[in-house]
């Protein structure tokens, strides 16, 4: 299912800015993570621009920002060379959201978008062409990282932009953008996925239940493009690894989790991050289901497996299971010893346990 399809309610209301010819010089694209807006902004940009997803990649009236290191966009738009590797960092990354819009990617682990993408940006933009010409920046709120000087110069160039151009925003964290910068574009809110929605994009999918994909990823589309590489069984050897090595059933059972989640967080992060999203929606399912309140996920293994848990550990603290995750993620973050971080975690989880 395309994404003119599944966000069909905006798709219609940016049709008809395209149709009565109302093309905005600057939008910003905003709302929950996993909605689609990156997909929905490549193709909103492929119309205004009148090019087709092969041309878009190479198209000299199309300039992409994402987040990246300010060597990367040192030399990016200053010269488009196929021989450096910028541009077939640039390129390659491109080429694969184009052709996979609605999988999340990013081409570093930067959260800044330096001033030399706007400054290089900036002196490419001003020419004449006979098509639109498309800015997409993606995570726009990276713009306002540090002293703000990427926001600050793009506030300029809006404020009197280059005829026959587009500026396409981006983001899950719009209460970061600039406030001068929101001004001066057309808010557009793409709302959260309903599960009638997930229902009618993976009717064909034998895996998992919609209710169960939808209780897993919030309706999000990036974890949903992940879990749908999965299967029941996967679920619940994933629990049942964790489970095993907090509650210490024996030494093969913490280094096999160990050595596991070690090598996820180095080899793939998505996998890595979907491992723990299950991991804490089933802590999530063990509390509703202490409560005695009905839970209707359609995947009956799973809800057994919770309830065995819940008879041997009476007294678990669920909040404290959830807590230490997010310690452990916050530690990694911040570049301190994975391994370390990790046994931390497991050791405080078997407290929580009783």
């Amino acid at each position: 299912m395309e994404i003119k399809d599944i966000q069909s309610g905006v798709y219609k209301l940016l049709g008809s800015a395209i149709n009565e010819k109302r093309i905005s010089n600057a939008y910003i694209f905003y709302g929950t993570s996993g909605s689609g807006k990156e997909a929905l902004a490549l193709e909103f940009a492929k119309e205004i621009s009148s090019t087709d997803s092969e041309k878009f990649i190479s198209s000299d009236n199309i300039f992409f920002i994402i987040p990246a290191k300010k060597d990367f966009y040192e030399k990016l738009f200053k010269s488009k060379s196929f021989d450096s590797d910028e541009y077939k960092n640039w390129k390659q990354f491109l080429s694969n959201k184009i052709h996979n819009p609605l999988q999340k990617k990013i081409l570093s682990h930067s959260n800044n978008i330096p001033v030399e993408a706007i400054k290089n940006l900036k002196e490419k933009i001003y020419f004449k062409s006979n098509n639109r010409k498309v800015v997409l920046i993606f995570n726009s709120e990276a713009l306002s990282h540090g002293s703000a000087e990427s926001a600050n110069m793009l506030l300029k160039i809006l404020e009197e932009p280059p005829k026959n151009t587009t500026f396409i925003l981006v983001t899950d964290l719009i209460d970061q953008v600039t406030p001068t910068i929101k001004s001066r574009c057309q808010t557009i809110y793409v709302p959260r996925l309903t599960s009638e929605v997930i229902s009618s994009i993976f009717s064909s999918n034998k895996s998992f239940s919609t209710d169960f994909i939808s209780f897993i990823t919030d309706n999000n589309l990036n974890t949903i493009d992940s879990l749908m590489l999965w299967n029941e069984s996967k679920v619940l050897e994933c629990i049942k690894d964790y489970m095993n090595a907090i509650r210490y059933k024996n030494a093969d059972s913490i280094s096999n989790f160990t050595n596991s989640t070690l090598n996820l967080y180095s080899s793939s992060k998505s996998e890595f991050d979907l491992s723990f999203r299950v991991i804490k929606k089933f802590i999530k399912l063990l509390s509703i289901k202490n409560k005695s309140i009905d839970s209707k996920i359609g995947f009956n293994e799973f809800e057994e497996l919770a309830c065995i848990v819940n008879s041997k550990f009476i007294n678990m603290n669920h909040t404290e299971l959830v807590k230490n995750i997010e310690d452990f993620y916050l530690d990694v973050d911040a570049n301190a010893n994975a391994q370390s971080s990790l046994m931390n975690m497991i050791i405080k989880s078997n407290k929580a346990l009783n």
